[in-house]
């Protein structure tokens, strides 16, 4: 089996007394979530889930996190193909490219 990867933006609202903790950590909890950061910029926390499907993950995304109190937006970002993961390239299984011609 093939699991899918996506990483989700998070946009949510700090909680008097616990800031992004609290919400950051109910998110953690999900079996699908294999990381969750709490990040600067545009977007809140980075989220990196796995499912069987992309439907799989799009239902936990709409159902799951987009529904809790406190998340303002999500973003999903699927991970199409790897190149390197954890500091190791992948093989790249010869060349590529698509031929040329006249």
């Amino acid at each position: 089996m093939n699991d899918v990867h996506a990483v989700i933006e998070l946009k949510i609202t700090p909680q008097r007394d616990c800031g992004f903790g609290r919400l950051a950590e109910r998110v953690a909890k999900f079996e699908q979530v294999e990381a969750c950061f709490l990040m600067s910029g545009t977007y809140d926390l980075l989220v990196f889930v796995r499912g069987d499907s992309l439907q799989d993950v799009a239902h936990f995304v709409a159902a799951d996190l987009s529904t809790l109190d406190g998340v303002l937006s999500t973003a999903t970002h699927f991970m199409l193909k790897t190149y390197k993961a954890k500091g190791v390239l992948e093989e790249l299984g010869g060349d590529e490219r698509l031929a040329v011609t006249p």
